[in-house]
C-alpha cells in the first residue's frame, strides 16, 4: 500500500473531532464487522521457529464494539489480551475513505480504504503510539506493519469450552485408578492456547493445547490438540481435526479431553 502521508494528514485534520459524529455508514459498519472479535498471531510464530528464523513478538489483540460507531482494542504479549481497553477507534466517513480517530495514551488517526477482501488502514504522519504504521483486515486475518518494519499476520480465533480428567495415579502412584483430578469447564481458543491442568490451584506438569497448524510437508491446516508436558513443552501425544470443527478430543486412558466449539460476544 503506497504511502500518502500529506492526504492522511489533511484528511485526519479535516474531520477533527467531528469523527464520532458522522454518519459513516454501511463502510464503517463493514470494517467495524471485520475488526471485531480477536486475533493471534501463533502460527507465524511457530512457523519462523519451525524455520529457525527470528520469531515476531507474540500478540493477542482484541477488538470490542463501543456504542455504534467504536471500537475498543487491547493488544497482549502472549495467547490472551488485557481486559481493560487501551485504545478507542471511532470511525467516520471522508469521502470515499474512512477515518478512525484512535484515542488512549496519544491521540492519532488511520485512514482507511477498501481493498477486493476487506480494508486497509494507515496511520497518520505523526503515527501511533504502541499500533502499527499499516493495519490490514478481511474476513479471518488482520496483518499489521510496526514502526520497526516488522510484518505481523494475525488469524481470527475460534473459541472452545471443554473439559479435562487426569488420572491421579499419573501424579501419585498410591492414588486409586478410578481416582481423577477432573477441570470440568474451561475455555479455549484455537490459535495456540495453552491451558495448564490444575489440581485445584497446584500445577499437575500438564497441559491442553489447541492450536491451528499448517505442517511444512503438507499444505493441509489441521486443529491439533495436544497433551503437553510444561517443564519441557513437549507434546506426548495429540489428535487433530479440519480448523473449525464443532468439537474435538483425545482419550489415552490416563487423560482425556473433549472441547466443544462455542460463540463469544
Amino acid at each position: 500500500m503506497a504511502k500518502r502521508p500529506e492526504a492522511v494528514r489533511r484528511r485526519l485534520l479535516s474531520c477533527g473531532l467531528a469523527l464520532a459524529c458522522a454518519p459513516c455508514l454501511a463502510g464503517s459498519d463493514r470494517l467495524q464487522s471485520l475488526l471485531v472479535g480477536e486475533y493471534n498471531n501463533h502460527e507465524q510464530v511457530w512457523q519462523q521457529g519451525q524455520d529457525g528464523a527470528a520469531e515476531s513478538v507474540r500478540r493477542h489483540w482484541h477488538f470490542r464494539r463501543d456504542g455504534d460507531a467504536g471500537l475498543d482494542l487491547s493488544i497482549g504479549r502472549g495467547q490472551t489480551a488485557p481486559d481493560a481497553p487501551q485504545w478507542t477507534f471511532a470511525f467516520a466517513a471522508d469521502g470515499q475513505s474512512l477515518v478512525a480517530e484512535v484515542s488512549g495514551a496519544s491521540r492519532c488517526g488511520y485512514l482507511w480504504k477498501t481493498t477486493a477482501t476487506g480494508f486497509e488502514g494507515e496511520a497518520s504522519e505523526r503515527g501511533c503510539a504502541g499500533l502499527p504504521t499499516r493495519m490490514g483486515v478481511d474476513g479471518e486475518w488482520l496483518t499489521a506493519v510496526w514502526p520497526t518494519g516488522e510484518e505481523e499476520r494475525a488469524r481470527r480465533v475460534g473459541h472452545y469450552r471443554g473439559w479435562i480428567a487426569l488420572r491421579r495415579n499419573r501424579l501419585d502412584p498410591d492414588a486409586a485408578p478410578d481416582d481423577y483430578v477432573f477441570v470440568r469447564e474451561a475455555d479455549w481458543h484455537d490459535e495456540g492456547f495453552m491451558l495448564p491442568i490444575l489440581d485445584g490451584d497446584q500445577p499437575t506438569g500438564y497441559a491442553i493445547e489447541l492450536a491451528r497448524l499448517t505442517y511444512q510437508d503438507t499444505p493441509t491446516a489441521v486443529l491439533k490438540l495436544g497433551v503437553v508436558e510444561a517443564a519441557t513443552g513437549e507434546t506426548l501425544s495429540y489428535a487433530w481435526a479440519a480448523p473449525g470443527a464443532e468439537r474435538i478430543g483425545i482419550n489415552l486412558r490416563w487423560i482425556q479431553a473433549g472441547l466443544t466449539r462455542v460463540e463469544v460476544d
